[in-house]
């Protein structure tokens, strides 16, 4: 039989087998090696050597494989995690823009029930209203007759009157007027205050009115103010004729 020479891939050592063996044993570094036989002899020691380090060589590759991977999935967390805070950012972001929108659409409806008024819309109401209930009214320049508001008007009835996407807010006041000249000369009297088109906001309002017709203090009727003697003839003189002219009425 033949014997082949080669050197050991791993320690450069001579290394000798028989041409029919498997395999061959390196006295030096006690390391086996398989032995090719399809190939020249050049291949055969290249072969074998490749085989021998291909291990060696993925060990050292593992470690950057398994870095690699542990960074693309801290990448994809962060770049995923990030669309999805986004989305839902801008999901709230929408939620909150729509509940405002529909708040705003709502504050800017029109008022069609009494029972839609808040204590913000009757504050409102009074502070529109309070310039045609604050007004004194002074007769004859001779002195004889000067009457003028005591004490602060009193809300006695708030009703709503609605029709087609129009209202008109009627209060109805109850003022009392003194003889500045006579104390015992005193009397009650009912102002209705009219505003029209009144929505649940309250940044705007049309200036109220006063459709009562002329009252008259005294006997020679040289004074006067606009109001009725009772709040049943305010409710038939004002709130009635809307009434009858189909719109609905309800009271606060």
């Amino acid at each position: 039989m033949r014997l082949i020479e080669k050197k050991c891939p791993n320690c450069g050592a001579n290394l000798e087998f028989d041409e029919n063996a498997k395999s061959c044993h390196c006295a030096y570094c006690k390391r086996s090696f398989e032995i090719e036989r399809d190939l020249n002899d050049v291949d055969k020691f290249n072969l074998i050597y490749e085989k021998i380090h291909k291990p060696f060589k993925a060990i050292f590759i593992i470690p950057f494989v398994f870095a690699a991977v542990i960074f693309l999935i801290i990448l994809f967390s962060i770049i995923f995690g990030f669309r999805s805070t986004s989305r839902s950012m801008e999901e709230e972001f929408n939620e909150k823009s729509t509940e405002i929108k529909e708040k705003i659409d709502e504050r800017e409806k029109i008022i069609k029930d009494a029972s839609e008024l808040t204590t913000e819309n009757m504050d409102a109401i009074d502070r529109h209203c309070s310039s045609l209930l604050h007004q004194s009214t002074v007769g004859r320049s001779d002195t004889t007759y000067s009457y003028q508001t005591t004490g602060d008007p009193r809300l006695v009835k708030t009703y709503v009157a609605y029709k087609k996407d129009t209202n008109y807010i009627i209060s109805i006041y109850s003022v009392i007027y003194h003889n500045f000249f006579n104390q015992s000369d005193q009397q009650t009297v009912y102002v209705p205050a009219v505003i029209e088109n009144v929505k649940k906001s309250t940044s705007f309002m049309t200036k109220a009115k006063n459709p009562a017709p002329e009252y008259y203090l005294n006997e020679d009727h040289s004074t006067y103010i606009y109001a009725y003697a009772s709040a049943e003839d305010a409710y038939n003189g004002v709130v009635k004729p809307y009434e009858e002219d189909g719109y609905k009425i309800s009271e606060k």
